[in-house]
């Protein structure tokens, strides 16, 4: 389940990412005017890069608008947006005049920054550490690096991504032009090379082998064919060692070959040129013929009409030549009444010059009804949901969610707490609906989740309170609450990050507190894990049994004339007999960032073995209108041991 969670994220963040960054704004204000969702044919604008060369090779780089005939579906269009992308050559300087040159650089003034562009350059860096070695991985990251700093501009959109055994094809960091993240993803990449691995020669024992290759094939290809949607050229710099041909000319079964050559195709087919880079280099020539891997990544290459680069260690002569290869281009746009009905659209783009080589995307496909998803295209639109700034085809709204952090005897947990108001439900459509619980972890790995499917149609019209617990080991989560129609695809998203530390060997640990109000009690309703069988109310109430009475969860902005409100406070001692706690509170004003001392008492305690549950009551100051930061913090009085949190609130 994690590995297809993992994947799933993956396709949604570079597929969305890009389609939401590459459409002009006016373009997705009509897609929300327009309400795709339920009807069928949306007023967009396509987007075609453009590749042209002369009859030697070299890029033709001084074309018009004019020049240009673009055919969707054989019917000639008008070209509404141009744009000509050259990169400018580096300089052969000697070193007087680099030294005069540094000096003018100091005293001109900066240059007018450019607007952005329609259509970015994008690189997908895909590592493979399933065929792939200790050494190759060291060189792969060493030239991938050396692409980064030598080769990538301000503008270019870069994904990092790796295909393990274990965790299968997932990425490390989305299509993003802060390329400092990128270096950072691939520095830290640590896992262990290999795990598919043959024997020369086909056995009964690479048959695990084999299913294992299927499958390795099996995601790329579905990951090749999610990025058919995104415009323009996506090139993919592919680090492998291949895959042994044993197992690609294997007499009784040709089933890897096919797989092989129907996923090179599939990335020709969405516009995405591989450029293979052999990890093994010269090393591969000790090797017996059978297990080489070269003759794969050579198809991979030519079908999909990259480049097979033998040899990693030539790395700064690979990195040029993909830069000669990617850098100039136009992009062309045309307006067009796009019907939601998955038909394939053929493009054809022509130059009137004559001696012209073109090179363009073949095609694109319109995007389908959601009511016609397949169950894999609806988990990839919920991820969408769940992570995506602007999730496609549509703008979502946002209701609160509180994730707070708690251990369980041995177990680390989180609690998520969520208010969805009856407008928002009204938003999104009654009907069959599902509510899904997701955290989130720092590779954007779904690392835990759980779900409920509902009828908003008979329940009551008022607020729903859905809650989940989700296990999950120390580190820090992005955690999500989405609720969406699963007729039409409207959805409504609650989001909060939280850090889930280690539970401590001795002394006492605080745990962020939950803020409440007093109310009238609130029916909540489990988003259940299904390996627990508890029922709902006592499994909350026992992490806050105070909600049990007339106290709800603060979701809002408090008023400025607010005098005081409660928290909810735990507190775990450890190897501690008969602990007394002493708790203060402070505010920190954002204005001047002084910290307050604050009154308060503690209105009830409930114990649930070795941690107390605090209801505290705290006096406010006059507050202005702003966020501010509640700390608390707790002594154990014998030991002296200390623990302090904090949490925001704001003012309104």
């Amino acid at each position: 389940m994690k590995k297809s969670y993992f994947y799933l994220a993956l396709l949604s963040a570079v597929l969305l990412f890009s389609l939401h960054h590459l459409l002009p704004s006016e373009t997705v204000q009509e897609r929300q005017e327009l309400k795709p969702l339920e009807y069928e044919v949306t007023v967009v604008l396509k987007l075609v890069q453009v590749f042209v060369t002369d009859n030697k090779g070299k890029p033709v780089m001084d074309l018009s608008k004019d020049d240009f005939l673009v055919y969707d579906n054989g019917k000639l269009q008008t070209i509404t947006e141009f744009e000509r992308h050259v990169l400018p050559q580096p300089e052969k300087l000697s070193p007087p005049e680099i030294k005069e040159k540094e000096r003018l650089l100091e005293t001109e003034i900066p240059p007018a920054q450019e607007m952005a562009t329609r259509m970015n350059r994008k690189f997908f860096l895909l590592l493979d550490i399933s065929f792939n070695d200790g050494l190759g991985m060291i060189k792969s990251k060493k030239a991938a690096l050396h692409f980064m700093d030598t080769q990538v501009q301000p503008t270019d959109e870069i994904a990092f991504i790796t295909y393990s055994t274990i965790s299968g094809l997932g990425v490390r960091e989305h299509l993003t032009t802060d390329h400092e993240k990128i270096r950072k993803a691939i520095q830290k990449t640590r896992e262990l090379p290999g795990g598919i691995e043959g024997e020369g020669e086909i056995t009964a024992a690479n048959e695990l082998i084999k299913r294992q290759i299927l499958e390795y094939l099996e995601e790329i290809r579905l990951f090749a064919k999610s990025l058919r949607y995104i415009p323009g050229y996506k090139n993919i710099i592919f680090f492998s060692s291949g895959i042994d041909r044993v197992f690609l000319y294997d007499s009784d079964d040709p089933s890897i070959r096919y797989e092989l050559e129907g996923l090179s195709r599939e990335l020709s087919t969405s516009s995405c040129p591989v450029y293979t880079v052999n990890t093994e280099g010269m090393r591969a020539l000790a090797k017996p013929h059978a297990s080489r891997g070269d003759h794969s990544l050579r198809m991979i290459s030519d079908l999909s009409g990259g480049k097979y680069f033998m040899d990693v260690a030539r790395y700064e002569q690979i990195s040029e030549e993909i830069q000669d290869v990617t850098s100039n281009y136009y992009v062309l746009g045309y307006y067009i009444n796009e019907k939601w009905d998955g038909e394939y659209h053929e493009i054809k783009v022509k130059v009137k010059r004559e001696g012209c080589q073109v090179h363009s995307q073949s095609g694109y496909y319109n995007p389908e009804p959601f009511r016609k998803f397949t169950k894999f295209e609806k988990q990839l639109h919920l991820i969408d949901l769940a992570l995506s700034d602007k999730p496609q085809f549509q703008d979502p709204v946002h209701f609160p969610l509180i994730a707070l952090p708690f251990h369980k005897k041995e177990d680390s947990n989180i609690v998520l707490i969520s208010k969805i108001p009856s407008e928002i439900i009204e938003q999104t459509g009654e009907g069959e609906s599902e509510i899904v619980a997701l955290a989130f972890d720092e590779d954007n790995t779904i690392a835990a989740s759980s779900d409920k499917e509902v009828d908003l149609s008979k329940m009551p019209r008022d607020t729903l309170y859905p809650w989940a617990v989700l296990s999950l080991p120390p580190g820090e989560y992005k955690c999500r609450l989405v609720i969406r129609n699963m007729d039409t695809g409207k959805g409504a998203v609650g989001a909060s990050p939280v850090m889930v530390s280690e539970p401590e060997d001795q002394g006492i640990m605080l745990y962020p507190p939950l803020l409440l109000v007093q109310g009238e009690k609130i029916s909540y309703f489990e988003l259940p894990q299904k390996r627990k069988e508890e029922g709902a109310e006592a499994i909350l109430y026992e992490i806050y049994p105070f909600l049990s009475k007339n106290y709800i969860p603060l979701f809002e902005e408090i008023p400025r004339e607010t005098s005081k409100f409660l928290a909810a406070v735990r507190c775990a001692t450890f190897s501690i007999p008969e602990p007394e706690i002493d708790i203060s509170a402070h505010l920190i004003d954002p204005m001047t960032t002084e910290r307050i001392s604050l009154s308060h008492s503690v209105l009830l305690v409930d114990s649930k073995e070795e941690t107390k549950i605090y209801l505290l009551e705290i006096q406010l100051p006059e507050l202005r209108t702003g966020e501010y930061t509640l700390e608390i913090a707790a002594e154990e009085v014998k030991t002296h041991s200390k623990s302090e949190v904090a949490t925001q609130f704001r003012v309104r």
